[in-house]
């Protein structure tokens, strides 16, 4: 009896540990989190996410913090950390008051004193910086634990479209860095996103949702950003289930290919109104590039082959202080880009270019396809249209960190492709960056002091009818200049796979995610 009695005892101890077993698989599987896979086309550098630098990519910051200030529509303004403002008349003030009871994902306080940490070491950590918030900043003042008003030298009209970019201004914790300190090494990254860093690799960075995000109710899922560099890459990643998101700044795919996935059910295909434009630009250091050679170029290319949309002036008309009429179109017309080519003093040669003093009128291209897989094909289109003109192009793609380099360092370009920010809801401080010139020398892509004084106008300006009146004036002056040719407004597509429920678009196309509505299934 003893051994039968031993024998039963043993069962059901068996039966309680399979039981037991039974109800943890259970609950870690309840516990357990799905993972969305996020391609992006470059390495995201994770480990130097500090919010106040450069040096991460774009999207990663939108993912672990948030600003002061949220862009609404038409370069309008809505709360972020800060549920309300006030500007000073002069506008040389301006008061944010705090959310109350927001914290950093390690529980620490979201005050005014971690406001003011970060735009002093944005300050001080970008003494080179064109941004008003920056190079403008007298002081930063604590007034209370949730107020803080920042201090200007002069007029300041850019700060709230500053404060809404996806870097340097977004709030981060002083426990970020070592000693709390203004300039201590960066650490870790502790924001009030959805999400903190988790594993980071050459590959990939994994993030799980921070558990104060919106006041203690966090997201149930977990994000993996994987590095794609290939745009047919991405695509291929999203049919295998590699990957659960592609498209916007992210990592971009074709049309065509977005165009085929459309077909599948197995995809959603998401389409939101974009405020980015791609465009041609000019080395302003090419004495060839005479402004009648600009507009030759612009006649010579038929701008309806390069975009579904109609390509008007550099913005789209849905940007802030674009009109029905305040951007000039300048339509296709191979006659006249070749009358144009002629008058400084071209002539046709047995090749069917045209060349002055034995020299070809010819011009390096230069692109990249690792974020804009699509430049190739409009790249090609461009070459063709101007070879029909007597203008000879040479495309040269590099890749996205050799692009970089040589819009901003080598210049070892005559024509290049490149995109407004965006920060184009409020276009002034994508034109200042790239066509303002300084004292040091002329700007990125221009070299005009009329532009520049219509800029540097801006800036002090707090009235909206005379802001409208000057940017009426800047945008006439690029298209007389022919400074920029538009070749595709672009919207925000993005192409989920059957996990993803429900996909928002953040109106921010640098960090376009809306975490908070996004559905997982």
């Amino acid at each position: 009896m003893k051994k039968k009695f031993g024998i039963v005892i043993s069962m059901l101890a068996a039966i309680s540990l399979v039981g037991c077993s039974s109800n943890n698989q259970d609950a870690s599987k309840k516990d357990e989190k799905a993972t969305v896979n996020i391609a992006i086309s470059n390495e995201s550098n994770a480990q130097k996410l500090d919010a106040t630098s450069y040096d991460t990519y774009l999207a990663l910051y939108g993912a672990v913090y948030e600003p002061l200030v949220e862009y609404g529509e038409k370069g309008a303004f809505k709360p972020g950390l800060a549920e309300s403002w006030e500007i000073s008349e002069d506008g040389k003030k301006y008061v944010f008051h705090l959310k109350k009871d927001v914290k950093f994902s390690d529980g620490s306080d979201v005050n005014a004193e971690a406001v003011k940490f970060t735009i002093d070491r944005a300050k001080a950590k970008n003494e080179t910086s064109d941004l008003q918030t920056l190079t403008n900043l007298e002081k930063v003042e604590v007034i209370d634990g949730t107020t803080v008003a920042m201090h200007f030298t002069k007029i300041s009209n850019q700060v709230l479209a500053e404060l809404c970019q996806a870097r340097p201004l977004r709030i981060m914790s002083p426990h970020s860095v070592e000693g709390e300190k203004v300039d201590g090494a960066f650490k870790e990254a502790i924001g009030t996103g959805a999400f903190t860093v988790k594993e980071i690799s050459a590959e990939q960075v994994l993030m799980e949702p921070n558990p104060y995000y919106n006041h203690g109710n966090p997201v149930n899922y977990q994000v993996n950003f994987k590095t794609i560099e290939d745009g047919s890459s991405r695509t291929l990643a999203l049919k295998s289930g590699e990957v659960d998101v592609v498209g916007g700044t992210l990592g971009s795919i074709t049309d065509s290919d977005i165009n085929s996935l459309k077909k599948d059910k197995s995809y959603h295909v998401h389409k939101f109104e974009g405020t980015r434009s791609h465009f041609l630009a000019f080395n302003p250091d090419n004495q060839v590039l005479t402004s009648t050679i600009r507009k030759g170029i612009e006649l010579a290319v038929n701008k309806s082959t390069l975009s579904d949309k109609k390509l008007v002036g550099l913005f789209q008309e849905n940007v802030k202080y674009v009109s029905t009429d305040n951007q000039e179109n300048f339509p296709y017309d191979l006659n006249k880009a070749r009358s144009m080519f002629e008058s400084e003093g071209y002539v046709e040669n047995a090749e069917g270019y045209y060349e002055k003093a034995n020299n070809v009128l010819a011009f390096d291209l230069v692109i990249q396809t690792t974020e804009f897989p699509e430049w190739k094909e409009q790249a090609e289109i461009i070459e063709s249209d101007l070879k029909k003109a007597g203008v000879k192009v040479n495309i040269n793609i590099f890749d996205s960190e050799s692009y970089y380099d040589v819009l901003w360092n080598t210049k070892k370009y005559d024509m290049i492709f490149y995109r407004t920010y965006t920060d184009a809801l409020l276009p002034y401080n994508f034109l200042n960056s790239l066509y303002h010139n300084t004292a040091e020398g002329h700007g990125v892509l221009a070299n005009d002091a009329k532009l520049t004084n219509l800029l540097d106008d801006f800036a002090v300006t707090i009235q909206e009818k005379k802001q409208q009146q000057i940017f009426d004036n800047i945008f006439k002056r690029i298209s007389e200049e022919t400074l920029a040719i538009p070749i595709d407004y672009k919207d925000e597509k993005f192409v989920t796979s059957s996990k993803i429920l429900e996909f928002h678009y953040s109106g921010v196309s640098d960090v376009p995610i809306d975490f908070k509505k996004l559905v997982v299934k």
